[in-house]
Formats: C-alpha cells, sequence, structure tokens
C-alpha cells in the first residue's frame, strides 16, 4: 500500500490534471490564435498599403495632367 496516495497528495493530483486539462483545451481551441491574427492583420495592412499607392498615383496623374 505504499503507491496509495494521502488525501492531500489526492487532492493537489486532482488539481494538477484539472490544470493541465485546461492548459489542453485551452491549446486547442486558441493555440494558433496568435499566428492567425498576426497574419490577418499583415494583410489587411499590405491590401491599404497598395490601395494607398495605387490611388495616391492615381491623383498624382490626374494632377499632373491638369497643370500642363
Amino acid at each position: 500500500m505504499a503507491d496509495a496516495l494521502t488525501k492531500s497528495q489526492s487532492e493537489i493530483d486532482r488539481v494538477l490534471f484539472d490544470a493541465t486539462e485546461q492548459q489542453r483545451t485551452f491549446d486547442t481551441n486558441y493555440g494558433d490564435a496568435i499566428y492567425t491574427l498576426r497574419r490577418k492583420i499583415v494583410h489587411e495592412v499590405s491590401v491599404a498599403t497598395a490601395a494607398g499607392l495605387v490611388l495616391g498615383g492615381l491623383v498624382g496623374a490626374i494632377v499632373g495632367m491638369r497643370r500642363r
């Protein structure tokens, strides 16, 4: 019976098991959330930058044509 856990040891074991299970659940649900969020932000910034450059070029071309 040396392998039997005392009451306090079994409580600690249960708490550690619950914490491990919560961490696994969190990792399963949100493990790649930071990577996905960063990728979306980079994509949105890239699209906004490209649109700004295109619009800026068009406005510059129109203003340049009017000054001739």
